[in-house]
């Protein structure tokens, strides 16, 4: 959203209507940390009518961080890591074009896939319930330049997922493999190739 400072724009929500304004402040700079000049707060503001309070607080706001969350997810880049050190990760973009769409597979077998990876990440807090691990297993195999590492690329871009390639021959212990993992982001595809 783009506004100027002091502009409103009004929102309705299931009936209730919520205005929301950008508010601008200026704040003088900590002299101790180098920052003599002054600088400006940005925030918005919400306003409704107090009967919308209960409404606002448990449907509205929730929804509005929760689709701020989703916008920023599918805007930001991906990575892809790699354990170079025998404990340590090192990033790079992923730059991957692989998507379902553009995915070369049976059109049945890659429906199926999709709708697994769907219904698993809708199934998050199943998982918490029932007291298991919210994690999802694929074994890939075949000769090279069959598409694994494109499928991979397209799972990850599907449900906006890094990507950890772990190269085992890399690692001198299990300490050193457990520290890996615990490193890994959630939200993340781990690869182990043979």
């Amino acid at each position: 959203v783009s506004m100027e400072a002091g502009e409103e724009m009004t929102d309705v929500y299931q009936g209730a209507e919520f205005k929301w304004c950008l508010v601008t402040r200026e704040v003088s700079g900590d002299p101790n940390n180098g920052g003599g000049g002054a600088r400006e707060i940005r925030s918005y503001e919400v306003s409704f009518h107090r009967r919308h309070k209960e409404k606002a607080l448990k449907e509205y706001l929730p929804f509005i961080v929760a689709t701020a969350k989703a916008i920023k997810d599918q805007e930001r880049s991906l990575s892809i890591y790699m354990n170079e050190r025998y404990d340590e990760w090192s990033p790079i973009d992923l730059q991957h074009p692989s998507t379902f769409d553009t995915l070369a597979m049976d059109q049945k077998q890659k429906q199926s896939i999709v709708d697994d990876l769907d219904r698993f990440i809708k199934r998050k807090e199943y998982y918490r319930k029932i007291g298991k691990a919210w994690k999802r297993g694929y074994l890939l195999y075949g000769p090279p330049g069959t598409g694994k590492s494109s499928l991979i690329a397209a799972i990850a871009n599907h449900l906006r997922f890094d990507i950890y390639d772990l190269e085992l021959t890399g690692v001198n212990s299990n300490s050193d493999l457990r520290r890996l993992l615990v490193g890994m982001t959630n939200r993340s595809i781990l690869v182990v190739e043979d």
